[in-house]
């Protein structure tokens, strides 16, 4: 009966979907009952860019969305996670469901988006296993995305400096984040995100380091990749060259020790570098003659199609010249790798779900023991007051300790479910 007046109680009209509403404030969990995970996700896999446009929330919505929830007595953790690819709400409640939450998403963003859509978990095991997966990168567009898992720390992040994480989701996202660690170092799964300009960098930094002088040749798109993963894997001393100096100067600006040279001075300063990326289809933009002085750059890397840079043998043998073929086909073995590894990514997964599992479904035992802890304490402190006696604290403590003991050892011996079982009986009789 309680069950069906829930699900009258969830519905959506269309009346409520156009006008703001709050949920109603409930019951404060009880030791016999649980608090279980949640998920709600609108991502790539169901709905058109037009369509999870309508339910992007921007970095002032999330915060604006997050702070209605602070003070809600059932809704104990909540985390929302917006990109371009996906909106999703991890949340915990007892009695919250995601009909409600839904209802309380679409009222905000003021929107109407088809159920079908949505994808929904409310059992704990299944949402965990979600977003693990989706922290991994197991459910990007691009198989293994790298920046995915940022996104979700930062989104986490923010949701523990609002006071919406609890000691569950702090223990869930440790998980997440571990096994997103061990996906990184101890699978080949990651490599397959990375782009031609990311593998440039990349052997940039292996070749001569990250201190080396870099000239970037061009200011397209191409070229803001290579920037980007220039500033992130901390490359201090870039120039950029572009025939619109303005482009190459507002490119220069996304790092304040980077600099920008008029394109007709390349010849005059290129001996100064230790590395040049090309990022502009000009055939033979780069050639020998460049090369005349005792010092030249020793890294060259051709992201162009044509190719920009040519060279001779004699000039080829003296530096190390990777054309954007070679990048590509590191891709490809790369990719493969990647797909190869979704079953040790999946094993991974399984290992850091299947402890915060036994961690979570120990809950109640964990509760039981600090209830009986407090009852035993209060007792004793009762019955001291009441014939006008006194014990130091830490005496108290140690008689606590020793009652705890056996009932701790006897409800940790038995197999999980049967601890659970007698936890619950435990409960009512002592009224926890």
């Amino acid at each position: 009966m309680k069950k069906d007046i829930l699900q009258m109680e969830t519905k959506v009209s269309f009346k409520r979907i156009l006008m703001p509403v709050t949920l109603s404030p409930l019951p404060k969990m009880t030791h016999q009952t649980m608090q279980s995970i949640k998920v709600i996700s609108l991502s790539y896999k169901t709905a058109d860019v037009a369509v999870r446009g309508q339910l992007q929330f921007s970095e002032e919505e999330v915060q604006t969305f997050l702070s209605s929830f602070q003070a809600h007595e059932d809704v104990k953790s909540l985390v929302l996670l917006s990109t371009c690819n996906r909106t999703e709400l991890y949340f915990e409640s007892e009695t919250t469901t995601a009909k409600d939450m839904i209802e309380q998403m679409l009222t905000f963003k003021n929107v109407w988006i088809s159920g079908h859509l949505l994808k929904i978990i409310e059992s704990t095991h299944e949402s965990a296993q979600y977003i693990m997966e989706v922290a991994t990168g197991l459910h990007s567009m691009v198989l293994g995305d790298k920046q995915i898992i940022q996104q979700v720390k930062s989104a986490y992040l923010q949701s523990q400096s609002m006071g919406l994480v609890s000691g569950v989701f702090e223990r869930l996202f440790q998980q997440v984040f571990r096994a997103f660690k061990r996906t990184s170092n101890e699978t080949a799964f990651l490599r397959g995100s990375q782009s031609t300009s990311y593998l440039a960098v990349e052997h940039t930094r292996r070749l001569v380091g990250k201190q080396a002088k870099v000239l970037l040749l061009g200011a397209g798109e191409i070229a803001k990749d290579v920037v980007k993963y220039l500033v992130s894997q901390g490359f201090e001393n870039v120039v950029i060259a572009n025939r619109t100096i303005e482009k190459a100067q507002t490119l220069a600006k996304l790092k304040e020790s980077y600099c920008y040279l008029p394109f007709s001075e390349i010849p005059q300063y290129f001996s100064d570098f230790e590395v040049v990326i090309s990022s502009i289809g000009v055939k033979d933009l780069i050639q020998d003659h460049f090369f005349t002085k005792a010092h030249f750059p020793k890294v060259l890397i051709d992201l162009a199609v044509p190719a920009s840079i040519s060279l001779s043998d004699s000039i080829r043998q003296a530096v190390q010249l990777i054309n954007i073929d070679t990048l590509v086909e590191k891709i490809q073995v790369n990719k493969a790798e990647s797909q190869a590894a979704i079953s040790d990514v999946q094993t991974i997964i399984g290992q850091e779900l299947a402890q915060f599992m036994k961690w979570h479904d120990s809950l109640p035992i964990n509760q039981f023991l600090a209830s009986l802890k407090q009852h035993y304490k209060s007792t004793i402190q009762e019955k001291l007051q009441q014939h006008h006696q006194e014990l130091p604290e830490g005496v108290i403590d140690s008689i606590v300790a020793s009652l705890l003991k056996t009932p701790a050892v006897s409800l940790k011996s038995m197999n999980l479910p049967e601890s659970v079982s007698s936890v619950q009986q435990l409960n009512n009789i002592y009224h926890f």
